[in-house]
């Protein structure tokens, strides 16, 4: 594997500014109860594929059926538009909300956005590219600490989500496993989500991570409804036992939708209330090829929703 979560991440917030597309059309003028409408894949699950196919790797997501992508750089954006798939959210550069540029320098060697280079301008970009949301999709270690330093996050997150809301974006929020572990009785997203504004901060709750933290993702969804605008569907292989560090996770512990202890019939029912709009298929490890995980899912979705699409 030649990129780790972070490098990922980081890669795809360091492109934010560097290219703006032409609008693909608002997907928030589509319906959005239906499912399979509204599919689409997570780009780290195909992250080692894009470094050399980029175009075959999306046009073979855009034949299985999926209609968006979420993560990528400028290159990715632009081949993904010319094989017809949509992009409405994308990740977040965390440092310019969190303030701690150092614990991202630190974290992966380069590829950082100019010290320049500020939220505002980050948004505007996000909202030029056509998207509707925008995610803090990971923390570094050095960025976590006690319920103070995720209460202090939560002002910088409400703060950050006003900006967001005066340019007509909903900022998000995309936890780990770490965020569900009880600090004095008290789960730091709980304490992220119930000190910031619904209307300023919402949840893109990925039901692997959820779940690998012993919390069921229809529990989540059904505390925070009408908040949950965002999924990331995979997987959680029977037998993985509860646990916090997401550096930890065996490679194993990631399988495709329908193939692990996730109940997905009871997500796709209790999404719609949540709020749910779209719903990214994203396998951080594949035992074999990526895409063929990816076929697999999509088949799941597609028995699940009743073949519509």
């Amino acid at each position: 594997m030649s990129h780790s979560r972070r490098t990922f991440v980081k890669a795809a917030a360091a492109g934010a500014g560097a290219l703006v597309l032409a609008r693909p059309g608002h997907a928030a003028d589509e319906a959005a109860g239906d499912v399979l409408s509204h599919v689409g894949v997570a780009l780290y699950t195909v992250r080692d594929q894009l470094e050399t196919k980029p175009k075959e790797t999306l046009k073979a997501i855009s034949d299985m059926g999926y209609r968006y992508i979420e993560g990528g750089n400028p290159e990715v954006w632009k081949a993904a538009k010319e094989v017809g798939l949509k992009q409405v959210s994308d990740y977040a550069p965390t440092y310019l909300v969190t303030g701690n540029r150092a614990a991202w320098a630190a974290a992966e060697a380069g590829g950082l956005l100019p010290e320049s280079y500020t939220w505002e301008k980050a948004v505007d970009d996000a909202k030029a590219r056509g998207l509707e949301y925008f995610i803090v999709v990971y923390l570094q270690k050095a960025e976590r600490g006690g319920l103070d330093v995720y209460k202090g996050l939560a002002a910088k997150l409400n703060k950050a989500g006003e900006t967001c809301k005066k340019a007509g974006l909903q900022l998000g929020y995309h936890p780990h496993n770490f965020e569900y572990a009880a600090i004095s009785g008290q789960r730091p997203i709980d304490v992220l989500l119930k000190e910031t504004d619904p209307k300023l901060l919402a949840l893109e709750l990925d039901v692997f991570w959820s779940s690998i933290a012993g919390v069921s993702p229809t529990q989540m969804l059904a505390e925070y409804k009408g908040r949950v605008p965002l999924l990331h569907m995979k997987d959680l292989a029977k037998g993985t036992p509860v646990q916090f560090d997401n550096e930890t996770v065996p490679h194993g512990a990631f399988t495709e939708v329908g193939n692990g202890s996730v109940d997905f019939a009871a997500v796709l029912k209790a999404a719609p209330a949540a709020g749910a709009r779209y719903y990214y298929v994203e396998q951080d490890y594949s035992t074999g090829d990526p895409l063929e995980s990816l076929r697999t899912s999509y088949a799941t979705l597609k028995k699940l929703a009743g073949g519509r699409g």
